[in-house]
């Protein structure tokens, strides 16, 4: 069930009623069976995997809180994760660990035991990645003891099928959200009022900016051959955008359902396009995932007490692990290891070089002429460079999908993108590219992502939602027509999937 299709918009006001309706000690309940009812409705055998994750992360944290020994909270927490990891690997990466194994026996001209298309028609359940990492960080929070094990399997069954954030994220911790599911929730017209108002403003993201988007983004990587210079990096933005709408609109979806119901999850984007550098970009793009990484492999690993050397290795093992977590596919590895990379140059630049020269008149010159905008326009500049490959396994799929006559290979794709990159001049593709949609839908385009920037400027780190109630009845009414017509008028519904399901 998309956020995006009919059946939710019909779904979730049957799930509002019968939330409010029944009595306090029977609302997680019914929570819980609206989350498998959601997760359901894309397979009935994705439920399985939903059951199996429950049970084992709930004996294991029941388990792990009845005992003193440290040694037996270890197996409890191993089990935990050998089963969580487990699932993950078997119905994400054991595809791409085949494939790589058969074609590293390749060159050597080894044959190898397991048939070819053994691995590859599995299908890989809709936010596998963020349900195992959600219910991961309950045992790991458990053993850490910052969390106390949740006692009954209601209670537990109702946070890890929490179907506002399951498949798409916010990556929700139980110390957040289980407090709040054991309270009592009243139909509340402010809650409803924020919930609906961050839904609509989701849905504007989705619907009018970034499947628009799509339309570009998709034709640039259809004709990598064509495009040059200006023209990719230009087809970067866009896609950049396009990703940036799609996930932001979803989890402000997910936000304002939760919302809805009276219930608070974190947000997961805090205006990434006004960073500072890449360190600053990462706490404000997927808060979820990079909190969650940061916290339990970073942190883990000696975050930044360790020596340089250490430190280096840490930022980049990290980012290569968010790389992987995104998809099993090497571009997308290399991708955020690239960012990694870049993170870690500018951890030794500032550790080593600023601190010696901050107290020098020409540092001070410089921190004074070079404005904040143009930190985030540079920030903007290397993260586009690394994100450029993000999308190309999508689009080898994809192509080979429409030609599997003629199939490229990823690093087929990639090479004239950054061959090209750097080109002086622009192809004549460029024109033809940006207008291909015509000039006004050219010009809608470029007017909602005007918008967007100027409201995410206008309402720095507050709650957008907030600050629109804030207003009087008559702004506040007025800012509703126009967006529901913007949704209405200029929303594109043929693209009904979100980015992030594939990841």
């Amino acid at each position: 069930m998309l956020f995006n299709s009919l059946h939710f918009f019909l779904f979730f006001p049957v799930f509002c009623y019968l939330y409010f309706a029944v009595p306090r000690r029977f609302q997680h309940m019914v929570l819980a069976a609206g989350g498998y009812y959601f997760y359901g409705s894309f397979s009935p055998y994705f439920t399985i995997i939903l059951l199996t994750i429950t049970c084992n992360d709930f004996i294991a944290g029941k388990m792990m809180d009845a005992t003193d020994k440290i040694s037996q909270k270890k197996r409890w927490l191993f089990l935990s994760m050998a089963v969580n990891l487990g699932i993950l690997f078997t119905f994400k990466y054991i595809d791409f660990v085949d494939n790589n194994i058969r074609d590293l026996l390749g060159l050597l001209h080894i044959g190898w035991f397991v048939p070819e298309p053994w691995f590859n028609t599995w299908v890989v359940p809709v936010g596998v990645s963020f349900l195992t990492f959600q219910s991961l960080s309950y045992t790991i929070d458990v053993y850490k003891g910052v969390t106390k094990a949740e006692q009954r399997f209601s209670y537990f069954a109702a946070f890890t099928a929490f179907w506002p954030v399951m498949v798409n994220g916010p990556i929700e911790r139980a110390r957040n959200l289980l407090p709040q599911l054991h309270k009592e929730h009243s139909f509340d017209y402010s809650n409803l009022q924020q919930g609906l108002f961050r839904m609509g403003w989701g849905l504007f993201k989705k619907v009018v900016i970034a499947d628009r988007l799509a339309f570009y983004v998709n034709d640039m990587y259809a004709h990598y051959n064509e495009v040059s210079g200006w023209t990719t990096w230009l087809g970067a933005f866009f896609f950049l955008l396009q990703v940036y709408c799609d996930f932001s609109g979803y989890s402000d979806l997910a936000l304002g359902g939760a919302k809805v119901l009276g219930i608070d999850v974190m947000e997961n984007f805090r205006r990434p396009f006004f960073s500072k550098n890449l360190a600053d970009f990462w706490t404000r793009w997927h808060i979820s995932l990079s909190t969650w990484l940061t916290d339990y492999v970073f942190f883990y690993l000696g975050a930044y007490k360790a020596k340089s050397a250490k430190v280096v290795f840490n930022v980049i093992f990290v980012l290569a692990i968010c790389g992987l977590w995104h998809g099993a596919n090497w571009p997308m590895v290399i991708s955020f290891t690239m960012v990694g990379c870049a993170m870690a140059i500018r951890y030794l630049w500032q550790n080593n070089v600023v601190r010696a020269i901050r107290p020098s008149n020409t540092y001070k010159l410089f921190d004074k002429y070079f404005p904040d905008w143009a930190h985030s326009v540079v920030t903007i500049l290397i993260f586009l460079f690394c994100f450029l490959l993000f999308r190309v396994y999508s689009a080898q799929m994809a192509l080979n999908a429409a030609h599997p006559e003629n199939p490229v290979s990823w690093t087929a794709i990639a090479a004239p993108l950054y061959g090209n990159l750097f080109k002086l001049h622009t192809a004549n593709y460029l024109t033809e590219w940006l207008l291909h949609k015509g000039t006004i839908q050219l010009g809608i385009l470029v007017f909602f992502i005007v918008v967007l920037f100027v409201v995410e400027a206008l309402t720095g780190d507050r709650k957008i939602e907030q600050v629109v109630l804030a207003k009087n009845r008559n702004f506040r009414w007025s800012i509703y027509i126009v967006l529901l017509a913007c949704i209405v008028w200029f929303g594109v519904f043929n693209n009904t999937t979100f980015v992030y399901f594939q990841y």
